[in-house]
């Protein structure tokens, strides 16, 4: 399938896909054995090379992914909450036992170590950051995340979500669509969420809306740190439930993308 807003915004790079799935595909590219990492150097590949890329539960190695990928929450009990919401805020500093959170720092290697040490520093506080973790949509189903070129999507695969690319122009032309047919209101979404979760649980939540909107992201360094050999800093993702991006691609058949003031940014 292609892409009319991708085709009309001469995109450097068409939209990818995610799919879920109980099973790897054989010529996906992935992690190794049990190794995981942070996935979105993958999402990167796919979206800049345009190779399938897939990602397990066998996989997980980071706190995010689990929630973000809809494989439950991650979190066995109040305590790697506590953890995590540490970590999120302000590391040592905002722990709320400070001697338990070092006592398990102790065990990690450097530079892990010190990365949890001076936390993460995405929430103000540890208040916040635990309240933000509870909130966060939770999906368990299938074994498999994968990621695809739109032009790569076969017959009968439904994509849970679909994630552009986008510079600033393009982004522009992206936000005049998805409004153009609202009447009041925010429709553009900035969960603080990692990179994963954003095109991923709150892409998800999204589709189970009566009035979906689009995701904007990663607006968390870490994520876009794995994708930035890939990717160049000055693009952001949005990403979208399937039938959002039907509805876009048509209403983009008879936009601002055919106005002469669009011809002179195209042009």
């Amino acid at each position: 399938m292609q892409s009319n807003i991708s085709k009309e915004l001469d995109m450097k790079f068409p939209p990818i896909v995610l799919l879920k799935s109980d099973t790897k595909p054989e010529d996906a590219k992935g992690p190794k054995g049990e190794k995981g990492g942070c996935v979105m150097s993958f999402v990167a590949q796919t979206i800049a090379k345009r190779v399938t890329t897939c990602f397990g539960r066998e996989n997980v190695t980071c706190g995010g992914i689990n929630v973000g990928f809809g494989w439950g929450s991650g979190m066995a009990n109040e305590d790697m909450i506590d953890f995590q919401a540490t970590f999120l805020a302000m590391g040592v500093d905002s722990a709320p036992n400070r001697e338990a959170y070092e006592e398990r720092l102790s065990y990690m290697k450097k530079p892990t170590s010190e990365m949890f040490r001076h936390g993460e520093r995405i929430y103000a506080d540890f208040e916040t950051a635990k309240q933000s973790i509870k909130n966060r949509p939770i999906y368990d189903e299938g074994q498999y995340v994968i990621f695809k070129a739109l032009e790569n999507l076969e017959d009968g695969e439904i994509p849970k979500s679909v994630i552009f690319t986008v510079n600033p122009t393009e982004l522009t032309a992206l936000i005049q669509i998805n409004t153009s047919f609202r009447l009041d209101g925010a429709y553009l979404l900035t969960p603080q969420a990692s990179a994963c979760q954003a095109i991923g649980c709150f892409t998800f939540e999204q589709g189970d809306s009566d009035d979906p909107k689009p995701v904007l992201g990663p607006i968390d360094f870490a994520g876009r740190s794995k994708m930035k050999h890939f990717i160049p800093n000055d693009y952001m993702n949005v990403s979208m439930p399937w039938e959002l991006f039907l509805k876009l691609e048509e209403l983009s058949k008879n936009s601002v993308l055919q106005t002469d003031l669009w011809k002179k940014f195209k042009d």
